[in-house]
């Protein structure tokens, strides 16, 4: 399985880790989770809702000149955990092109063994959450 470099460096870092350090640094990325831009805050409507999420997430991303995506992720602050996760995806895909996107696995997080820190249900949220990244990445290369 081949991944982007830094979702590949994320994905070792966690399976390296016991339990109580996945917990703090899934605290540690919701802590880092960036706020949505100014420019997005009012189109909701035009932002791609993830549904198998629990909490209510909504995704947006724009094309850099290079062919990179960079997405963004509207997630309230009262779900941490969800915002941990969704922070870990971001951080390991953005400004990846939409090839290397759509080849990341959906079962790429089994060596981070995050069963053992969360439910299935985030982890079920969690991979909705690459499948709408992937989606949104398709249709930003169709629309250019």
């Amino acid at each position: 399985m081949s991944l982007p470099k830094k979702l590949q460096e994320i994905v070792d870092d966690f399976a390296s880790m016991s339990r109580e350090e996945k917990l703090e640094t899934l605290i540690a990325y919701a802590e880092s989770f960036p706020p949505l831009p100014e420019r997005f805050k009012d189109q909701r409507d035009n932002m791609e809702a993830v549904p198998e999420c629990m909490t209510p997430v909504f995704l947006i991303s724009e094309q850099e000149p290079n062919g990179g995506i960079i997405f963004y992720a509207d997630i309230p602050p009262q779900s941490p955990t969800v915002r941990g996760l969704a922070s870990i995806l971001l951080n390991g895909l953005n400004g990846c092109t939409m090839e290397e996107i759509i080849s990341v696995p959906a079962d790429f997080y089994l060596p981070m063994n995050l069963a053992e820190a969360v439910s299935g249900q985030r982890l079920n949220g969690f991979m909705g959450v690459l499948a709408h990244m992937k989606h949104i990445a398709i249709t930003s290369i169709k629309t250019r």
